[in-house]
């Protein structure tokens, strides 16, 4: 099972946007993800999100460039940033026999979940920016025998996006 995991960028001050939606540096970071995807062949049986705005722009902004249904996206409490790792992993789980999973959420579960699935515990020490997004390879849930294939930041992204 290929897992990718996204944080949402940065939303707007919540004075100019009590809802903090996505601000429009955020937006293009997740525009520019979603063409790395693409330049890498990604195909998304299932995308999850957090239950935020954020969360759910971003998701939506990789859905549409992936073709994938904005309808089907599942929005999940587990992934908000104080969502609990196990809720989060057993909810992935359950979306056998669905092979590519993208998860947009927020830190620091998805720092945890990201150990979690590498080290069965807090014990690796993973940092994504805000619009940064990982590659894991999951050979079943639960695991502690996760691959990372690649961590990017927004700007690893935006060399990668480049014609």
């Amino acid at each position: 099972m290929d897992i990718y995991l996204m944080r949402s960028g940065t939303g707007l001050p919540s004075d100019v946007d009590q809802a903090r939606p996505l601000s429009p540096v955020a937006r293009g970071q997740a525009l520019m993800a979603a063409k790395v995807f693409v330049r890498l062949g990604v195909a998304l049986e299932a995308v999850v999100c957090a239950r935020s705005l954020r969360a759910a722009q971003t998701a939506e902004i990789m859905a549409q460039a992936l073709g994938f249904p904005e309808k089907s996206i599942l929005a999940e409490a587990a992934f908000s940033g104080t969502g609990q790792v196990d809720a989060a992993v057993a909810f992935l789980a359950d979306l056998a026999p669905a092979r590519s999973i993208l998860c947009c959420g927020h830190a620091p579960l998805l720092e945890h979940l990201a150990s979690t699935l590498i080290s069965g515990g807090p014990a690796a020490r993973i940092h994504f920016e805000p619009g940064g997004v990982g590659h894991f390879e999951v050979p079943e849930l639960p695991t502690r025998a996760a691959v990372l294939h690649w961590l990017f930041a927004p700007a690893q992204l935006r060399l990668l996006a480049m014609p």
